[in-house]
């Protein structure tokens, strides 16, 4: 018990002690980002044609923070994914109007999927149009928050949203993050709301396949809501939502303004709950590396293993086993299945896989808070890790952002590549890639505590 109270104590120590001389600026911008033009939807395999119509609004939201020595900008946005390229744009464009450090500015985006999206191979479709327009506005909402700066006050705290989420690759509540992470920005003063970031874990899949309208889902409706209580921009980050889906049931438009009522419930609890400081120091760190493309076996050896797996599986339903079983062995042959065919496209050199992919981390931190990004869907597993070393090591707060400065694919533990699923079998990166991020961010955020 004692060992908690000395790591609660430095915790404390590092959020509120003065580390910086210089006055904290923050300014917050926000902008829409429906496109004027024809544009496909992601996020699902059967789902074709272009948006029809907004059902609401869909939004860029961005925060400035400066401390004197260190600049930084985080993006938030509603669509599913951003890339290398889109991230670099959005970059150059900032920098070309603030000054502010390229490597400094995290782009990201909620994995929201009723947003358009770019990755479609359309081909009537443009997308380096596409892409431009989303780094135009983007950039917009980044000089916003910039020219809004004002001295400023900020600080964190960690709430919880129980009960909301499941890990749909084990199937249970039990591996998933329910933690709620709420950063509070406001004005030196007066304490008017800048900003509030918020950080939660869970796909935002709710209205489905089926919706041709664009929506920024549940992470929308949360924004809104704090937005409307509090003031200021509400800005949302997802977590290593890669394993963990949201519960739902019903009409899925309900569905979305109740579970982000849920949401802001708990951001607008925690936000009002937090002692803000004057004396914040900042810091970044960004990273980039290349990331191996998934393992695929000789298709001799790999017919040899699915041959295995349905030979198991009918075993098991010859043998009457429990459902939960039957999923497993369903799920082994679903993936061995897919690595064949893969295997045998890689033989036939038919296949669009490339043999490394851009990887990268980037580690801010903002007084005693860091926030981790990473290009991906990052498993759950590995964000808690994170989380619980980064205590251990520096008594910091860790939220994870996933979806962060690129896009490379479910980033899945070994475990995921024996048991199988979906994730698994369309991962194109390496399953030791999570590893490998996990232990070069640490290294990041272990080098900022000096």
């Amino acid at each position: 018990m004692r060992s908690y109270f000395i790591v609660l104590a430095f915790a404390i120590a590092l959020w509120s002690a003065p580390s910086s001389t210089a006055e904290l600026y923050a300014g917050a911008g926000k902008q829409s980002i429906v496109p004027p033009f024809p544009m496909p939807m992601g996020g699902f395999g059967d789902r074709l044609g272009f948006f029809e119509g907004v059902h609401d609004e869909i939004y860029a939201r961005a925060l400035f923070l400066d401390d004197g020595e260190t600049k930084i900008v985080i993006i938030g946005s509603d669509l599913m994914s951003v890339d290398e390229e889109l991230t670099a744009l959005t970059r150059t464009k900032i920098h070309a109007v603030t000054g502010i450090p390229e490597q400094n500015i995290l782009v990201s985006c909620a994995h929201n999927h009723s947003a358009p999206s770019y990755y479609q191979y359309e081909s009537d479709f443009d997308k380096d149009k596409a892409r431009g327009f989303f780094a135009e506005r983007f950039a917009a909402a980044g000089i916003e928050a910039y020219e809004n700066r004002s001295p400023a006050e900020a600080g964190f705290r960690a709430g919880e949203v129980a009960g909301a989420t499941r890990n749909r690759q084990q199937d249970n509540e039990v591996v998933v993050d329910t933690q709620l992470g709420v950063l509070r920005v406001e004005k030196k003063e007066g304490r008017e709301i800048i900003a509030i970031l918020f950080n939660f874990t869970g796909h935002p899949v709710i209205l489905g396949s089926k919706n041709l309208l664009l929506s920024g889902e549940y992470p929308g409706a949360a924004s809104r809501t704090v937005e409307s209580v509090l003031g200021g921009v509400a800005l949302f980050t997802q977590g290593a939502c890669g394993d963990v889906t949201v519960h739902r049931s019903g009409d899925p438009f309900l569905e979305v303004e109740r579970l982000g009522r849920l949401l802001a419930g708990e951001v607008i609890k925690t936000a009002e709950s937090i002692r803000p400081n004057e004396d914040v120091s900042l810091d970044s760190a960004f990273e980039t590396f290349a990331l191996d493309r998934k393992e695929l076996r000789p298709l001799a050896e790999a017919q040899r293993r699915l041959d295995e797996a349905r030979t198991a599986l009918d075993a098991a339903k010859a043998a009457d086993a429990p459902r939960p079983i039957l999923r497993q062995h369903e799920n082994r042959v679903r993936l061995l299945t897919t690595l064949e065919r893969q295997s045998f496209e890689l033989q036939e050199g038919t296949l669009d896989l490339s043999p490394t992919y851009p990887g990268s981390v980037h580690v801010l931190r903002i007084g005693g808070l860091v926030l981790v990004g990473v290009p991906g869907e990052l498993f759950v597993e590995y964000a808690l890790e994170m989380r619980q070393r980064t205590l251990q090591s520096t008594g910091m707060h860790l939220c994870l952002v996933g979806y962060a400065n690129g896009h490379v694919g479910y980033i899945v533990t070994p475990r995921a590549m024996e048991t199988g699923g979906y994730e698994a079998s369309v991962a194109r990166v390496h399953h030791k890639s999570g590893r490998i991020l996990t232990e070069r961010a640490m290294r990041l955020v272990n080098a900022m505590v000096r």
